[in-house]
């Protein structure tokens, strides 16, 4: 719980987004046309990064049958009087199923085919008006009068180790981080030695929990900062803000897991019903994490609840001084969330005190 099985889901995860970025993602193509313009369309749409046309069909009902079995997540339906339109100064239609159920997936595919197609329009249309006589550059301007000079910022390669990585790593990591803490915790009950864990500490519940969570505390920071090594300097995710204070987020998000974990433990001192809560609290960390869906479209008092995860706030400070170079006051609210989370365990050390003190709490499951 404290070393083999979060590497091994570092290493899981690293292997899966290493790539950056869904490649030659497989797409068929109902060409009714078979003329050379078709032709070229589909080499156009083929030289996309994201679409590879791996498969040709011969009729709707073999392409819907070919969705659904996942054997490509799009189908490219050209028509037959492609070329004719072309040549009669009309609008040909080009029709694209794609899979939407992968959203993410099926949106790469769309922008990329969009693109593509709109590419090789412009460049008929160019061509049209050269053969009539009229300069480039002026027929250009006419293909394209209002250009968009467009600037991705913060994240400009697309690259999805960059998005999904930086979250999954830390988010399994807080999984083992508050399973652990409250197993530690949970346990001296289970086993009826609870009295005697006190009693070492010299009956301060401070001291005792101290004792038994500093070499977890150390081993999970040691954890985070293999992380981060990692990932900025094998897999060069951008590092544009200060890095002392990517290390304190680091820390503070340790230190407010394991909080949660003994105000858990306090609060349910049966060690199932414990790992129970913090398996459920762990697993919406990244729901309510606003990333893939954002906190201004949820309901006011649904993206409230995301303040009480500390995942919510260690990721706002992450994605800002990694990847946004914001500054550094803008991280202080977040930094100041991550720390209140510290005080919950001072709220329930009377009652933890008070469970190592009366059997009546031991032995529970």
């Amino acid at each position: 719980m404290t070393v083999i099985l979060p590497l091994l889901a570092f290493g899981f995860f690293i292997a899966l987004f290493s790539q950056g970025k869904p490649t030659n993602l497989p797409v068929a193509v109902l060409d009714k046309d078979q003329t050379s313009n078709s032709k070229d369309l589909i080499e156009t749409i083929d030289l996309t990064a994201t679409a590879d046309v791996t498969d040709y069909v011969t009729n709707l009902k073999e392409a819907k049958a070919g969705l659904k079995k996942g054997d490509f997540y799009a189908v490219i339906v050209i028509p037959d009087d492609f070329r004719k339109k072309i040549y009669r100064n009309q609008q040909p239609g080009v029709i694209n199923y794609y899979n939407n159920a992968y959203m993410v997936v099926g949106s790469l595919i769309n922008s990329d085919v969009t693109r593509a197609v709109n590419t090789f329009s412009k460049g008929i249309n160019l061509q049209t008006r050269l053969k009539k006589g009229q300069p480039q550059k002026t027929a250009m301007v006419a293909i394209n009068p209002i250009a968009l000079d467009g600037h991705k910022l913060f994240n400009p390669y697309l690259n999805y180790f960059y998005y999904l990585a930086t979250t999954f790593l830390p988010i399994m990591l807080l999984i083992f981080i508050l399973m652990s803490t409250v197993y530690a915790i949970g346990s001296e009950y289970k086993q009826g030695t609870a009295g005697e864990w006190l009693k070492t500490a010299n009956g301060s519940i401070i001291r005792a929990l101290s004792g038994k969570l500093l070499p977890y505390a150390l081993i999970w920071f040691i954890l985070m900062l293999f992380m981060n090594i990692v990932m900025f300097r094998f897999f060069h995710t951008p590092l544009n803000g200060e890095v002392w204070l990517i290390v304190l987020n680091a820390f503070l998000f340790v230190l407010a897991y394991m909080a949660m974990g003994i105000f858990i433990a306090a609060i349910f001192p049966a060690l199932r019903m414990g790992l129970s809560v913090a398996s459920i609290y762990s697993a919406l960390a990244f729901t309510f994490s606003g990333l893939t869906f954002p906190y201004i479209a949820m309901y006011k008092f649904v993206a409230f609840f995301g303040n009480f995860f500390p995942f919510s706030h260690y990721l706002h400070i992450f994605l800002d001084q990694s990847l946004r170079d914001a500054p550094v006051a803008v991280s202080f609210e977040p930094l100041l969330y991550l720390n209140l989370f510290l005080l919950l365990p001072f709220a329930v050390l009377p009652k933890l005190k008070k469970m190592c003190l009366q059997p009546a709490y031991w032995g529970k499951l």
